[in-house]
Parts: structure tokens; C-alpha cells; sequence
């Protein structure tokens, strides 16, 4: 059976995930395209789509391979819709177009949407000839958001979205099946009880990308020492983790991540979960845990002040000098509390003031105490340019206008 994944803005991260999933699930997968906006792989279980993108955070929609062909078929295309339709229901139909070749140029990319023009009609006639009415759904963009795919009805019972994956020799023809759940996603960010600007606004996508990074068991315990408001763990909680810790500085913060943490039990009827806050220092954790007794760590950490973008190197500097001596501390403590073989998932921040950028200095401190840099990449990915590693192993998360940038790496012990 074949599927395909199309992949979030980040397409980076987005694929670091999903192959991260696909290792821990034990689902045997050969990856058959990669490309910066759609994954096609193969596998010989059926895939239960609505189940997988509840455990995503980087992808937009997974679908099902119907049909390989070189050109756009307007008769397949009809039939895909008419399957399974119910009399008296409107049928819902739209067309996204992706490419799964980098190579693919503009000018056959404008051809087939020319293409799909004819096609929709023919569609809509053929439906209107067995008796159904029928709506085209559109877009202005060649690929429908899945906003667009959920309020429009494409996922019902009478719904259709054909998604159209184009690479320089063939075209794959699919079906959506599920799509990113972004109202869920809002009503996490937006509508918990305790959510602050000063505290740090940790999107729930990336912080699920980064908990299925860490590739450990739903058994095992995840930590994370920086926890604010508690967004790492409601995430974890939500996939289906079992043993949570949170720790933070700021008792007011942990109470907020206690409310937060309940209320996301009470309105997705959790029945666990072994989660713990513990007030104390991330940079004296050791005091207040086991030696050994995590298996990985998901973070993010301080990030630093406020910034407006115009203060002087020497303040960056100031800034830097500072987190930097935080963040090792940090890392001599984590070292006493993992486990051989933990994984630390942690962000970093990339000050980008006055077109410059200012990193951590620190990676090769970190080696010293004992941990390495892992690869996020399985080596059938790496020969693909497009997905962006920084020479410091690291992928960058950004959006536009922030003068804070986020640097993830991935860390395991080294002893």
C-alpha cells in the first residue's frame, strides 16, 4: 500500500519527524519520493491516517495513493468521487496539486492546473448524469490548506479532496484521508487557562515535533526542566506519555502549568497521568531527582529578553555570556539525571539583531561534559539538498518578523 504526507512550512522538521514516528512505531516503510512538500512511501500495513496525524505536529494531511499514471485522467479522477456516494447528499470535490520532484518546472505545473480546469467540469458533468449534485471546491493557492479541505466538507462521507502529486516522469493520483487538526491546535495555544507572552509562547506543533524526536517508549519518563506553563507535557499527555515530569524556577508558573495540565485532562477525557511539578532550579535538578532515572529530556529553555532588534552587539553579547553559562550548568545536571543512552530535545535561541546572527557558543563545552550532537536525518533522507541542516547540526524554526530565532538540536550521552 502507498500514502503520501504532505509536509508542514518547515519541511525540515516536518520529515526529522516523521521518520522519527515511523522508528518508533516499528512500522516497516520504504520511503519512495521525498521531496520539500510531500513524502510518498510505501508500506505493507494498512495505515490508520486519522491515528497518525493525532500524533504529528509537522504534517498538513496524509493520504492514500489511488493511482500512478503520467498524465491527469479525467475518467479516474470521476470515479475516485463517485465512490461510495449517497443519494440525496451533495457531493463536496477539490484538487491539490504538490510536487514530489524538485526538478519540476513552473511551466508544467501551470499546464496541469490548466489541465485540472477541464477535468472539475468533466466531473461535475459526469456527476450531474448519475443524478448528483455536485460543488468544486477551490482555492487561490495550486494546493488547498486544510482549513479549506475541513469547512468545505472534503473529508465527509460525500467528500472528495484528489490530490495530485506531480514529478518529472509520473503523477500520482491520492485521496486525503485526514488532515492537521488546527481548531485542536488553537483551542491548546489559545484557549487554556494559563498562557503568557512574558512566560514564552511554545507553539503546541513544535513542541509535539519535539517530543517525537526524543524516539523513547510510552513507558518511559520525559522530562522537561524548563516547563513555563506546561505545554511540552500537555502535548506528551496527549500522545499518550505516561510518566511526566515538569520542574521550573517560578512557582506561579508551575501553578499555571498544574490548571493547564488539569483542564486538558477534564476536556480530552485523559484517564492518566503519573505527571509530576517540581519546584527547584533547572540548574540544580540533581538535588531534587534520581541520579539515572530519565530517559529524555524536551526543552526549551530560557531564550533570553525581549528584544527590539536595534540594540548594540555588545548587549547581545551580554545576553549571550549569560544564557550560555545557564544553559551549561543546566547540561552538568542533566548529565547526572539521565539515564545511558537519554536523549535531550532542546531548543536554542538565534538572535538574528541588525542582520547579523548570534549563536551559543557552546556545543563544544557541551561534547566536554559528555553528551553528542545526533543526526536528524535517517541516511536515505541526507542525499536530499533541500532539507536544511545547519553546518552546527541543527534546524532552524522561524517565523517572520521575530527577532528570536529557534535553534533544535538533538542530544544523546555519550557514556
Amino acid at each position: 500500500m502507498e500514502y503520501f504526507l504532505i509536509l508542514g512550512k518547515n519541511h525540515s522538521l516536518s520529515s526529522a519527524e516523521i521518520a522519527a514516528v515511523f522508528k518508533r512505531m516499528g512500522v516497516d516503510v520504504i520511503f519512495i519520493t521525498v521531496s520539500s512538500e510531500a513524502i510518498v512511501f510505501q508500506t505493507s500495513k494498512e495505515i490508520n491516517a486519522s491515528d497518525l496525524m493525532a500524533r504529528l505536529g509537522g504534517t498538513v494531511k496524509i493520504g492514500k495513493i489511488i493511482k500512478t499514471e503520467g498524465r491527469v485522467e479525467a475518467h479516474a479522477y470521476a470515479n475516485v468521487v463517485s465512490k461510495n456516494l449517497t443519494r440525496g447528499k451533495k457531493v463536496h470535490f477539490g484538487f491539490s496539486l504538490y510536487k514530489i520532484d524538485e526538478g519540476v518546472g513552473n511551466q508544467k505545473i501551470r499546464k496541469l492546473l490548466q489541465e485540472i480546469k477541464k477535468v472539475g467540469m468533466k466531473i461535475k458533468n459526469e456527476l450531474k448524469q448519475k443524478g448528483f449534485a455536485s460543488r468544486w471546491v477551490t482555492g487561490k493557492e495550486r494546493a488547498l490548506s486544510s482549513v479549506i479541505v475541513k469547512k468545505n466538507k472534503l473529508l465527509d462521507e460525500a467528500g472528495t479532496e484528489l490530490v495530485i502529486l506531480v514529478g518529472k516522469d509520473k503523477i500520482y493520483l491520492g485521496k486525503t484521508l485526514a488532515v492537521q487538526e488546527f481548531e485542536e491546535y488553537s483551542f491548546r495555544d489559545y484557549g487554556r487557562p494559563k498562557r503568557s507572552m512574558k512566560v514564552g509562547l511554545l507553539p503546541p506543533k513544535l513542541a509535539k515535533i519535539m517530543i517525537n524526536l526524543a524516539e523513547v517508549n510510552f513507558d518511559q519518563t520525559i522530562l522537561d526542566p524548563f516547563c513555563g506553563f506546561g505545554t511540552i507535557l500537555g502535548e506528551a499527555m496527549l500522545v499518550g506519555y505516561q510518566n511526566l515530569i515538569g520542574s521550573d524556577i517560578n512557582p506561579e508558573t508551575l501553578a499555571g502549568a498544574k490548571e493547564n495540565l488539569e483542564w486538558l485532562k477534564k476536556n480530552y477525557k485523559l484517564q492518566m497521568t503519573n505527571y509530576k511539578l517540581i519546584e527547584v532550579d533547572a540548574q540544580e535538578i540533581s538535588k531534587k531527582l534520581p541520579l539515572q532515572s530519565v530517559d529524555a529530556i524536551v526543552t526549551e529553555p530560557f531564550l533570553g529578553p525581549p528584544l527590539l532588534g536595534s540594540e548594540p552587539p555588545e548587549k547581545i553579547q551580554q545576553i549571550i555570556e549569560e544564557l550560555s553559562k545557564l544553559y551549561l550548568n543546566a547540561f552538568l545536571e542533566f548529565k547526572k539525571i539521565l539515564k545511558p543512552n537519554g536523549k535531550i530535545v532542546i531548543l536554542f535561541p538565534l538572535f538574528q539583531v541588525r542582520s547579523r546572527n548570534f549563536f551559543l557558543p557552546i556545543l563544544d563545552k557541551i561534547k566536554k561534559i559528555g553528551f553528542i550532537s545526533e543526526d536528524f536525518f535517517p541516511k536515505e533522507f541526507r542525499k536530499y539538498p533541500f532539507l536544511k541542516i545547519t553546518p552546527r547540526n541543527s534546524i532552524i524554526y522561524s517565523r517572520p518578523d521575530q527577532i528570536v530565532w529557534r535553534e533544535l538540536f538533538i542530544f544523546k550521552t555519550n557514556y
